[in-house]
């Protein structure tokens, strides 16, 4: 999927933005606002998982606090870096979200 998008992006950095008729520039607008509603879906996936790891890395913390549990420290530290991985794709897909809201303002100023 990131190649689509790196793909995709590269596309649109190309584009001569002044010939375009505005059949294709509709064109490009509905690429886009399909490339944006998939990236919002992978975001808020991104966020949803990242909540779930940090909930349970907290409370598997507390846990390992209470009963002095090595192995729940072990698990917690390890929700936490995966949680940790979420949060590095989330930014990752929010510069890529950016760089499309970006296109689409310059479309919209085009229309």
């Amino acid at each position: 999927m990131e190649k689509r998008f790196r793909d995709f992006l590269r596309h649109l950095d190309k584009l001569d933005w002044d010939v375009l008729s505005d059949e294709e520039l509709r064109d490009e607008r509905e690429g886009i606002e399909l490339y944006i509603n998939v990236m919002n879906q992978e975001l808020l996936k991104c966020i949803v998982i990242f909540a779930a790891l940090l909930i349970c890395a907290s409370v598997l913390l507390g846990a390992s606090f209470i009963s002095k549990s090595t192995l729940c420290f072990i698990f917690s530290l390890a929700f936490s870096v995966c949680a940790g991985l979420f949060g590095k794709e989330y930014f990752k897909n929010r510069d890529t979200m950016n760089r499309l809201y970006s296109f689409a303002d310059k479309i919209a100023q085009l229309f």
